[in-house]
């Protein structure tokens, strides 16, 4: 081992300080002192428990976590088949448009992609997953769920064997898959919802694998690994652009070991160059899938860079998506004009901020890039009709879902910034340059959303798995020491730590689902590619009516269905047991119904009672089903459209 050279002792130093910042931002809401409490406790069951689990045969441990597996996978397919929840924005529009073209209607109807033209790959990718499973009569619904279930549980197991490959510690495997399987990590956004995220981070893992492998490989391993580098690479960067931090991260991190004299040792040119080479091929790649996609750029409609930025500096929105810097973005006349508006924006952004203010505003930044409290609800509109039993413990499982997983983000950040102030970094151990290239990475991702550009929350996720691909690299300085209570005791203690963590857990989410209870969907379909990318409305005839079913399974207290602006139409909810009618009053785009609504199985209608057509918002898709029931018009069904509503709670 070797003192930590400055320039990493920086790197690291940053890192730190940006986990802290992200630490405190998950504990500002009202669920942060349980949050707090249960990540404490979390901690010193792990550090109670990691020496016992450590003594336990490897055998044993595996076999519990293939067991662990199995049962998450199970759980997954209930969920998927229970709890079908209503996916919008951005997920949806991709998902729509890739079933309209695995159905060989290559057009491009909304100006979504002209305005977002980073998704085009994306749909076109999904097209080709839905095609291949038509071939064994799958709906688009399922072959979606299984694409997720395939990618998730591909990225947890890939993790798992990484970790334990790389330290051949009992505690990492068994913490990691806690993680995973415990949490709602498997079983809310990355499961529900397929999008760029999660694909992109299994990239992350599979890219850091090859690095971290290259050297102890053969020739023709190399040429496979590589080829498999370069198409990691290529398919990252056509769906999730910001996967090219990775460059710079591998550069820095090159820089340092030529400076040190190890970069011919770590065998990293190569990587680097491929991963050039794959970020290089992207190009060509994207106008080749807008040919075969029949994709025309638009630049009328299309946003530069700088829209991005404009919002990043947008202090009243703390730098999160703004609807107003879209809106006259929008009104800009072409993609020039729109470069001009926004440059000059941000400059008088930053004059009125000053430095201060900037310094302020990226805080707060970091704070909402590494929240993850809101996992469950990530392009989540709720569930289609959610089941009774959910309903009744809504409350207590949203908080458990938020305090769970925020809780074990930060346990994991913890352990990782303990390790951090511990390592010496051996610059001659192609581990440990492995670990400080997904450091970097990770720092370059957040340096670009925090400086730069916008922030999500989902967008800090991306620093998960290098999180833990560095955490099982860096050697465990402490592990040879032994000191306190004996394996046994300790075990014991951990265990009961880790009960009273849990225990503690249900309390506190009870007590705060009790007193700070949230708006609960009840029923919902929310899925529309929206009136602001050119969503078309339909005509509906003179005295013709347009209905959906839909089952209320707990007590509502409102309702909403979407139409459309100055439309003439009557709305109503039917009871079909007891026949009775609520009507809805107009409110503009949609018709809201304020009433108590019991629980049973109602049709939502809409009636054309004037003499000339009405204009009304009709969802349409090809294979993908959006709810239980078909919408029928004009005395026809169709399982594959409906009407955009949604049922509530209010509190």
């Amino acid at each position: 081992m070797m003192k930590k050279p400055l320039v990493i002792s920086f790197l690291v130093g940053t890192l730190i300080l940006s986990l802290t910042i992200g630490f405190m931002g998950n504990l500002v809401y009202y669920t942060g002192f349980a949050i707090l409490t249960i990540t404490i406790l979390l901690l010193i069951a792990t550090r109670l428990l990691v020496r016992y689990i450590n003594q336990i045969p490897f055998v044993r441990i595996s076999i519990g976590v293939s067991v662990g597996l199995v049962l998450m996978a199970l759980a997954q397919v209930l969920v998927l088949s229970f709890m079908p929840n209503t996916v919008y924005h951005d997920p949806y529009r991709v998902l729509s448009q890739a079933d309209q073209m695995a159905a060989n209607h290559m057009t491009w109807d909304i100006t979504y992609f002209w305005r977002y033209s980073n998704n085009v790959p994306l749909a076109y990718l999904m097209s080709l997953w839905l095609r291949v499973t038509q071939f064994f009569s799958l709906s688009t619904n399922i072959s979606i769920h299984l694409l997720s279930i395939i990618v998730l549980d591909t990225f947890i197991v890939l993790v798992l064997y990484t970790a334990y490959q790389l330290n051949r510690r009992n505690s990492t495997v068994v913490g990691l898959f806690s993680f995973f399987a415990l949490t709602p990590f498997a079983y809310t956004y990355y499961l529900q919802v397929f999008y760029s995220d999660l694909p992109s981070m299994l990239i992350l893992v599979i890219v850091l694998r090859i690095i971290w492998r290259w050297s102890t490989k053969s020739v023709m391993q190399k040429f496979i690994s590589g080829s498999g580098l370069v198409v990691s690479i290529l398919v990252g960067a056509l769906i999730k652009p910001n996967i090219v931090v990775i460059i710079p991260a591998i550069i820095v991190v090159a820089l340092i070991l030529f400076v040190k004299k190890s970069l011919k040792k770590s065998q990293i040119i190569i990587p680097i160059l491929l991963i050039i080479f794959g970020f290089g091929l992207s190009i060509p790649t994207t106008r080749g899938i807008y040919l075969v996609s029949n994709y025309t750029p638009k630049t009328e409609f299309e946003l530069p860079a700088t829209h991005w930025m404009l919002m990043a500096f947008n202090e009243s929105h703390s730098g999160t998506y703004s609807g107003s810097d879209v809106i006259k973005d929008n009104n800009q006349p072409n993609k020039s004009a729109r470069q001009s508006y926004d440059l000059k924006q941000i400059g008088s952004r930053i004059e009125k901020m000053g430095m201060i203010g900037l310094i302020k505003l990226w805080v707060v930044k970091m704070g909402i890039l590494l929240n993850v409290d809101g996992v469950q609800d990530w392009y989540n509109g709720g569930f289609c009709s959610a089941p009774t039993w959910y309903l009744k413990n809504a409350q207590l499982i949203k908080v458990l879902t938020t305090v769970s997983y925020a809780s074990a983000t930060l346990c994991i950040w913890l352990t990782f910034t303990i390790e951090l102030f511990r390592w010496r970094i051996n610059l001659n151990n192609v581990e440990q340059i492995t670990a400080l290239i997904a450091i970097v990475t990770v720092l370059g991702y957040l340096s670009f959303h925090t400086l730069l550009w916008e922030v999500e929350p989902r967008y800090g996720q991306a620093i998960l798995p290098l999180i833990m691909f560095a955490m099982a690299a860096i050697p465990n300085q402490s592990e040879n020491s032994r000191h306190g209570l004996n394996f046994r005791r300790n075990g014991l203690f951990g265990t009961l730590t880790l009960t009273g963590a849990l225990v503690v857990g249900l309390i506190f989410s009870k007590s705060l689902g009790d007193s700070q209870p949230q708006n609960l969907v009840v029923a919902a379909q929310r899925s529309q590619l929206s009136l602001q990318y050119g969503a078309k409305p339909e005509m509906l005839d003179p005295n013709s009516i347009v209905t959906e079913n839909v089952d209320i399974k707990t007590t509502a207290n409102y309702f909403s269905v979407q139409v459309h602006d100055y439309s003439n139409v009557k709305v109503f909810l039917k009871n079909l047991k007891t026949k009775k009618d609520l009507e809805f009053y107009d409110a503009g785009s949609s018709f809201h119904l304020w009433h108590k609504i019991n629980p049973g199985h109602y049709q939502i209608i809409i009636y054309n009672s004037t003499n000339t057509q009405q204009a009304i918002d009709i969802v349409r898709t090809y294979k993908y089903q959006l709810n239980q029931y078909p919408l029928i018009m004009n005395g026809q069904p169709n399982k594959t459209a409906s009407l955009v509503f949604k049922s509530l709670v209010f509190y």
